[in-house]
């Protein structure tokens, strides 16, 4: 049995984004066999521990980085001098990582999010460092400023190289990220980890087909994309007696929506939703990586229509659940199909969840980097405290 930190500062037990629930994933997965201590970059919250056990982490251990704070390390500043983190990099983190790694025995460092990579300068040498990174981040910048949006991190093509190949695996969300991060800017420490469910089942299909449901955070893809969607297509449906449950943080954006949408808010239980869905939807235009809401639609069963950035690293569902739609017609148009013929939303409740089965399931998912994982302990040992 191997120990295997995780440094973040999300409270991922939360469940309030689809990031939280790759987390929660791969902890999960880790500690089925191995010890799992999360770093955590913030006071520890007084119902952290009833949040891990309500998701099934009861065994996970977790550290505030208060703990080992104001010991004022010496480290040499190497990646926190980088431009990217001027402003961005609190010595006490990195001392107080530093100071955590020479009191306990550790096997692996997993870092979420690559703006934690200045962390590095913490981490002795030989000591394995991993980058869970969600998204590629150059990619996002430019896809979100195309449409006037800001990222919540952005950054060039040429940092995000600079700072991937610091680690010695990067955990890639999406087949579509592995390809862009070794034909574009050629790494090849990247491995593909998906996103993985808890739960495939199917889904029954007893609805009139007219009640939709939307999942999603309160971040400006999924804002701009509701609202598009509220604007260019809702018009055509809501006469005809569609109603769509919006469900997460997104709706703190809609304080006021149109006839037919019921706000729901942040759920824990978003699966009773999902149940009582007949199609769902997700518009998004904008963003990259892996749209995690198709994937837990699909899993339940669900037919869901989205567009081309929606669909991306999901391919292979178009025709098994997937349907992909790109302006205002097609949406509707879709919608319409799949309500009229049940037989067609019955054949997906079948079809999605073996696909979903497939892929992304945990048997599948971490398949990767489970084989590094072995690989990589196959010749080292346990960095000594």
């Amino acid at each position: 049995m191997k120990t295997v930190v995780l440094v973040t500062d999300i409270a991922f037990w939360l469940n309030n984004f689809g990031s939280h629930m790759r987390i929660q994933g791969l902890v999960r997965h880790l500690s089925q066999n191995h010890d799992v201590c999360v770093f955590f970059l913030k006071s520890i919250p007084a119902d952290a521990q009833e949040g891990l056990t309500a998701i099934g982490l009861r065994n996970v251990r977790m550290v505030s980085y208060k703990d080992y704070s104001g010991r004022r390390l010496n480290f040499k500043r190497d990646i926190g001098q980088i431009d990217f983190f001027k402003g961005r990099a609190p010595d006490d983190f990195v001392s107080s990582l530093m100071a955590f790694l020479q009191s306990n025995p550790v096997d692996m460092v997993i870092f979420e999010y690559i703006r934690l990579a200045y962390m590095l300068d913490g981490c002795p040498k030989g000591l394995p460092v991993v980058l869970d990174m969600h998204d590629v981040m150059s990619a996002r910048t430019i896809s979100l400023r195309r449409a006037g949006l800001k990222a919540s991190i952005e950054m060039t093509a040429a940092t995000e190289k600079v700072l991937l190949s610091r680690f010695d695996r990067v955990l890639a969300i999406s087949r579509a990220d592995v390809a862009h991060l070794d034909d574009m800017i050629g790494l090849s420490n990247v491995v593909y980890v998906p996103h993985s469910v808890r739960q495939v089942y199917r889904h029954e299909c007893r609805g009139d087909g007219k009640r939709l449901v939307f999942v999603g955070a309160n971040t400006a893809p999924n804002v701009e994309g509701l609202r598009w969607f509220f604007d260019q297509v809702w018009p055509l449906l809501q006469p005809e007696g569609f109603t769509l449950d919006v469900v997460g943080n997104v709706c703190d954006a809609f304080r006021d929506p149109p006839p037919g949408v019921i706000r729901h808010g942040q759920q824990d239980d978003l699966q009773k939703y999902l149940d009582a869905a007949d199609i769902s939807i997700n518009p998004v235009f904008v963003g990259g990586g892996l749209k995690i809401k198709c994937i837990d639609s699909l899993a339940a069963g669900l037919p869901c229509i989205t567009t081309v950035e929606g669909a991306a690293g999901l391919e292979g569902a178009m025709g098994r659940g997937l349907f992909v739609a790109n302006s205002r017609l097609q949406f509707a148009g879709a919608i319409r199909h799949l309500a009229r013929h049940p037989a067609e939303r019955r054949l997906v409740a079948t079809l999605a969840p073996h696909f979903i089965d497939s892929e992304f399931t945990d048997r599948t998912a971490y398949r990767h980097f489970s084989q590094y994982f072995d690989s990589c302990f196959a010749q080292l040992s346990k960095v000594p405290a």
